[in-house]
C-alpha cells in the first residue's frame, strides 16, 4: 500500500498523489514484457529481502504506455513499512534539451485518455506552436545558445499553460499543448476559451526570452490550433489539422494563430503523403510517362512528341504533375526526378527504333535546377550510352520553377547538350520577367521557344493579347527560333496562330497526353492532321 509520494513520482508515471496514494502500486506500474521478474511483486520482494536495501533494475510501463528503465531501492523502515525509492535511468520520453515530455509522450497520453474512457477526442484540443526562422538564432549565435533558448522556452510555456494542458517538445522550435476539457463544456465555451488561452499566448511571447544580460532574443511565434468540440476519427487528423493552421499562421511573420475549421484540412496530409510514396512510385515505375503530339502548323504533320508524366496513385488517386514536381524541388528530388524520365524516354526512343517506326523528336522537361546540376551532363552522357538513344531524337524543355543559381554551370551545360545532339527549348515563354533577359543570355544554345497556354488561351480576346504573341514570334525570327503554342483548343486559336506566323503547336484541339499504347498507333497510323 502507498502511503505517500513526491512530486518527481508523479511526474513519472503520470498519476496525481492522490491517485497514487492508498492505492497498490502494482495496479499503477506494471513491468515490460522483457524484464528479468514475473511481476512488480517479485520484484519489490527480491528488494525487500535485503534489509539494508538493494538496487533492482527493471522496466516499468506506467499509464502512458511507455518503458521507463528504473533502479529500485528498498529500504525498510520498520512496522512493515518501506520507502521505495525510483531512480530513473532511462526514460524515451522526455526530451533532452528542455526535459519537457516529447511527442512520444503526448501520443501516450492521448492513447491512456481515450482506452480507459477519460475523455473522448472532441474534449481534448491540440494546440502547436512554432518560433518562426529558429535557425537563425543557431547561426547568428551558436548552438549552445539556441539550445538555452529552447530550454527557456519551454519553461516560459509550461509556467503560462501547465494548469491548462499537457507541454511537449516536438522539435527544433516547435511545442505542442494538450489541452483536456474534463468538464465537457458545450463546443462555443470551448471555443471561446482556447481563443483566450490562444491570445494570451500571443501575448506573453512577444516578451524576449532573455539569454543573459548581454542578450534577449525576440521572436515571433505561429500557432494551430485543432477544431475544438469536434470528434477527429484519430489523434493524426486532430494534429494534422493543428499542423494546417500553424502553417497558415506562418504566412504573416507575427504572432498569430489560427483554429481549424470543424471540416478538416487534408492538404497537408496529403502533401506529406505525396512526399513518402515518391520514390516508391518512381521506382516500381507507378508514375507513367504519356506523350502529347505536336504538329507543324503548315503542314499538319507530327513532328514532335512532349513527354508528360502521370501518376495516378492507388490511394491518393490521381496527383496532378504541377503538384508533384513541385515537390520534388521542394525536397531535393528534382535532379534524381528529371533523370529517371530522361532514362525512361530515351529507352522508349530506342525501343521505337528498334520497331521500324518513325521516331519523332521527343521534349522532356527538364528544371533549370537540374540543368545547373555539376554532374548533370555526366550523368546523361551515361544514360544515353546505356540505352543508345540517338541524340537527335531529343529535345530538352527547360522550365525556369526556380531561380538559376549557378548560371555559369548552367551556361556550359547548355552548350555540352547543344554538343551532344540534343535540341533545347524553352517551356512557358513570356509568363515571367526573367524570360527575356533569359533568352538573351542563352539564345546560341536555345531552339525553340514554347508559348505558354495562359498567352495563347487570350489570344483571341483582345488585340492587345494577339499583338502580345505578335512580338514574341517575330522575336523568334530575330534570334532563328522557331516557336510553339502550348494548349491550343479551338480551330479559332489555330487559325489566328497561323495567320501570326505560329511554326508547332500542340493541344486538345490535337490531341490530349496518350498512355503508351495510344501514341504507338498514333506514330504507326497517324503521322499527319487530315
Amino acid at each position: 500500500m502507498v502511503t505517500k509520494c513526491n512530486e518527481a513520482f508523479t511526474e513519472m508515471s503520470g498519476f496525481s498523489s492522490s491517485a497514487i496514494q492508498n492505492s497498490q502500486l502494482s495496479e499503477k506500474l506494471v513491468l515490460a514484457e522483457d524484464a528479468n521478474y514475473d511481476s512488480l511483486d517479485d520484484l519489490f520482494n527480491c528488494a525487500l529481502r535485503y534489509e539494508d536495501g538493494v538496487f533492482c533494475d527493471a522496466k516499468l510501463f506506467n499509464q502512458f504506455h511507455y518503458a521507463v528503465s528504473v533502479k529500485l531501492h528498498c529500504v525498510y523502515q520498520g512496522c512493515d513499512i518501506f520507502a521505495l525509492y525510483f531512480s530513473v535511468s532511462e526514460n524515451k520520453s522526455i526530451d533532452p534539451i528542455t526535459k519537457l515530455p516529447n511527442g512520444w509522450a503526448l501520443i501516450s497520453r492521448v492513447n491512456y485518455l481515450l482506452e480507459n474512457n477519460r475523455i473522448a477526442l472532441k474534449n481534448m484540443v491540440l494546440l502547436v506552436l512554432e518560433a518562426d526562422n529558429f535557425s537563425a538564432i543557431n547561426f547568428r549565435y551558436d548552438y549552445m545558445v539556441g539550445d538555452q533558448y529552447l530550454t527557456l522556452l519551454g519553461e516560459r510555456l509550461q509556467s503560462l499553460l501547465k494548469s491548462f494542458g499537457f507541454v511537449i517538445r516536438f522539435s527544433n522550435a516547435k511545442y505542442a499543448i494538450l489541452i483536456e476539457d474534463n468538464e465537457d463544456l458545450p463546443e462555443p465555451v470551448l471555443r471561446k476559451r482556447i481563443e483566450l488561452i490562444c491570445q494570451n499566448l500571443c501575448f506573453a511571447l512577444t516578451k524576449p526570452i532573455v539569454i543573459s544580460e548581454q542578450l534577449a532574443i525576440s521572436k515571433s511565434f505561429s500557432i494551430g490550433v485543432s477544431s475544438p468540440g469536434y470528434q477527429y476519427h484519430c489523434y493524426h487528423s486532430m494534429q494534422i489539422a493543428a499542423e494546417t493552421e500553424k502553417q497558415k499562421a506562418k504566412k504573416y511573420s507575427i504572432n498569430n494563430y489560427f483554429i481549424a475549421s470543424p471540416e478538416p484540412k487534408e492538404d497537408f496530409l496529403r502533401h506529406k503523403l505525396i512526399i513518402e510514396s515518391l520514390p516508391q512510385a518512381m521506382s516500381e515505375e507507378i508514375i507513367e510517362v504519356h506523350y502529347q503530339p505536336q504538329y507543324d502548323m503548315k503542314t499538319k504533320v507530327l513532328v514532335g512528341l512532349e513527354a508528360l508524366s502521370r501518376w495516378t496513385d492507388a490511394t491518393l488517386g490521381i496527383i496532378r504533375p504541377d503538384i508533384f514536381i513541385a515537390i520534388t524541388e521542394d525536397i531535393g528530388l528534382h535532379f534524381e526526378f528529371d533523370l529517371w524520365v530522361f532514362e525512361k524516354v530515351c529507352k522508349q526512343a530506342t525501343l521505337w527504333q528498334k520497331q521500324g517506326l518513325n521516331v519523332p523528336r521527343i521534349a522532356i522537361n527538364i528544371s533549370f535546377k537540374t540543368m545547373e546540376m555539376t554532374t548533370f551532363i555526366e550523368r546523361i552522357r551515361d544514360i544515353l550510352l546505356v540505352t543508345s538513344c540517338p541524340t537527335h531524337f531529343i529535345e530538352l524543355e527547360v522550365t525556369e520553377t526556380a531561380s538559376i543559381n549557378n548560371s555559369k554551370m548552367l551556361s556550359e551545360n547548355m552548350l555540352q547538350v547543344k554538343a551532344l545532339g540534343m535540341h533545347i527549348a524553352v517551356d512557358d515563354f513570356g509568363t515571367g520577367y526573367s524570360s527575356l533577359s533569359l533568352i538573351r543570355t542563352f539564345h546560341k544554345s536555345i531552339d525553340k521557344l514554347k508559348l505558354d497556354r495562359s498567352l495563347v488561351d487570350k489570344v483571341c480576346h483582345t488585340e492587345l493579347d494577339k499583338n502580345f504573341i505578335k512580338h514574341i514570334i517575330e522575336l523568334g525570327k530575330i534570334l532563328d527560333v522557331s516557336v510553339l503554342a502550348e494548349g491550343v483548343e479551338t480551330k479559332q486559336q489555330l487559325d489566328l496562330l497561323i495567320e501570326l506566323g505560329c511554326d508547332y503547336a500542340q493541344g486538345y484541339y490535337f490531341s490530349k497526353a496518350l498512355p503508351l499504347t495510344e501514341v504507338i498507333d498514333l506514330i504507326e497510323h497517324d503521322t499527319s492532321l487530315v
